[in-house]
């Protein structure tokens, strides 16, 4: 099913989708290609459920004064650079694109965090496509009944803009990514009833990042007629 409001939307390229995230069926996409991400965290934490379902990682472990591992995604996600940086020091860089080549995610490649000091070293952006973004979200799904989990995605930042009415009623989610012209949203919806939605929102060349909050809105007016 496509998603026309978002087909026709200017001011941007967009790719979108909606997910039944307990069968792993796409009810709703629009668009393809490679959009970039100014952080690889959404990986990273994919990678790290994936881990802890296999009994290799334990995110409640404190890596550091007071600080846990969830405490490094949990800060990471809401927008903190060094957090990130510092669990991508857990994870790796090398590791995390080895791991997102040998799941098939192959329109992914994965950069290391950009710090924002003066000075700190200038990374590419990490790029990634709708259907591997949606193959990252399952991952991360398989683990959303950890409480850990739930606690580094719950009360996703979706600004003030019209973005900020998503999910009004259900239960939230997520990861909010924006750079210089691209904004990308990886959510998951929780409804009262039972339903769980993946929602997943690439785009680029934005004439303002408004336009990335109305795309993701109606992305979500959309979801809700499914």
């Amino acid at each position: 099913m496509a998603i026309p409001a978002i087909d026709e939307l200017p001011g941007g390229d967009f790719a979108a989708a909606v997910m039944d995230m307990h069968t792993g069926e796409v009810l709703a996409s629009t668009g393809s290609g490679v959009f970039p991400l100014d952080d690889p965290d959404i990986f990273m934490l994919a990678y790290v459920v994936e881990m802890m379902n296999d009994g290799v990682m334990d995110l409640e472990r404190i890596v550091g004064r007071d600080e846990s591992i969830a405490d490094r995604f949990r800060l990471g996600l809401m927008g903190n650079r060094e957090a990130a940086g510092r669990a991508m020091w857990i994870v790796g860089l090398e590791t995390l694109n080895s791991w997102v080549a040998e799941k098939g995610m192959s329109d992914t490649e994965l950069h290391d965090i950009q710090l924002l000091w003066e000075g700190a070293p200038v990374t590419e952006p990490s790029m990634s496509s709708l259907a591997d973004l949606l193959a990252d979200l399952r991952i991360i799904y398989s683990g959303i009944e950890i409480s850990s989990v739930r606690y580094i995605l719950g009360d996703p930042d979706m600004g003030d803009g019209q973005a900020a009415g998503v999910g009004e009623g259900w239960t939230l989610y997520g990861w909010v990514d924006s750079g210089e012209d691209h904004k990308t949203f990886a959510l998951i919806a929780r409804s009262a009833s039972g339903r769980d939605l993946g929602l997943v929102l690439l785009s680029d060349d934005l004439c303002c990042e408004e336009k990335g909050d109305l795309a993701m809105m109606l992305l979500w007016n959309a979801a809700k007629e499914l």
